[in-house]
Formats: C-alpha cells, structure tokens, sequence
C-alpha cells in the first residue's frame, strides 16, 4: 500500500522529469546546430563580397546580379542578426527563406561567371570559387545536422507526455531547411541544348 500511496507518483515524476530533460537536451541541440550553419553562413556572408569584387573587374554587364546579391545578402545578414536576437522558430524561418534565395541568385551568377573565359581562367577566381565550393558543402553537412535534431526534438514533443510538457515549457517547433522548391524540379536538358 505504501508503493501505491509513496512509490509510483514518484515513478511517475521522475519519469516526467527524464522527458522534460530531454525535450530540453534536444531543444539545445537543435540551437546548437543552428549555431554550426550559422558560423558557415557567415563565412558565406564574409566571401561573397570578394567574389564579386572579382568578377565586377570581368562582368560590367552583369550589374544587375551584383546588385540583387548585394541586396540578397543584406537582408540574409540582417535576418541573421534578428534570429540571434531572437532564437525563434518563425525568425529561422524567415532566415532560412534569404538564405535559399542567396544560395540560388550565387548559383546564377557562378552560371554567368561561365561566360567569361577571362574570368574563370583567373586565379584569384578559381580560389574564389573552391572557398565557395568548400562552404556550400560544409553548409550542407550543417543542415543535414540541424534537420536530424530537429527531427528529434519533433519527435520527443510530439509524443505524449511530451505534448503537454512542450507546451508547458514553451519549447516550439523548429522548421525543417528544406530545399529551395526549384532545386527539386527535374532538370529540362532540352533548354540546354537550344
């Protein structure tokens, strides 16, 4: 009668206490792993600038993509500064969102730096463009990190008690990084071949 009366409510609380800490254990490391893509996003952030001071000295007609990545990658930073600030799920969403867009208006211009034998046979350019290469891939491995914690941390306050333990402690939801919706098209070859 004792274990009844003493015993299984302090089973039971400690079994609440052990999901708890794991929510929370979990919910660090997904800020965690958004720490580790934000250090390559900012390495990102600091070469993009010298990729285009490259390439501006080639590509006089292209402008209009300096400028719109110039522009992309400001408010990519802000965004950036704002989720520091914040470390809410719906300013990582935003984040993410600028993010993507970087990503595919840098994929356009490393496309039209094609175009520009000049350009592509410069060392500096080259060095240039295996720093991106190597930062694209350690982002990647970031995001592969981050999405498998938050896939975790999903998983622990989706599943009861963790339900009401999540929403007792205020612990949100994070978003998946997905792909950008046009990386996943399938490729049209007969535009290249036109």
């Amino acid at each position: 009668m004792d274990f009844i009366v003493f015993g299984l409510p302090l089973i039971l609380l400690v079994g609440v206490y052990v999901w708890y800490a794991v929510i929370i254990s979990r919910r660090n490391a997904v800020l965690d792993a958004l720490s580790g893509i934000d250090v390559q996003l900012k390495k990102r952030h600091d070469l993009i600038p010298n990729v285009l001071s490259i390439a501006k000295r080639f590509m006089q007609h292209e402008q209009q993509l300096l400028e719109e990545i110039t522009k992309i990658r400001s408010a990519a930073v802000s965004a950036l500064e704002k989720y520091e600030r914040s470390h809410s799920a719906v300013d990582a969403d935003a984040h993410f969102a600028l993010e993507n867009e970087l990503q595919r208006a840098m994929g356009r211009f490393m496309v039209q730096v094609e175009a520009y034998p000049e350009l592509t046979s410069a060392q500096p350019m080259i060095n240039a463009q295996n720093t991106y290469l190597e930062v694209e891939t350690n982002i990647a491995a970031a995001r592969r990190f981050y999405n498998t914690s938050v896939r975790r941390l999903r998983n622990s306050c989706e599943i009861f008690p963790g339900t009401v333990l999540a929403r007792m402690v205020r612990v949100q939801p994070y978003p998946f990084y997905q792909a950008d919706p046009a990386e996943t098209r399938p490729v049209d070859a007969s535009a290249f071949l036109n």
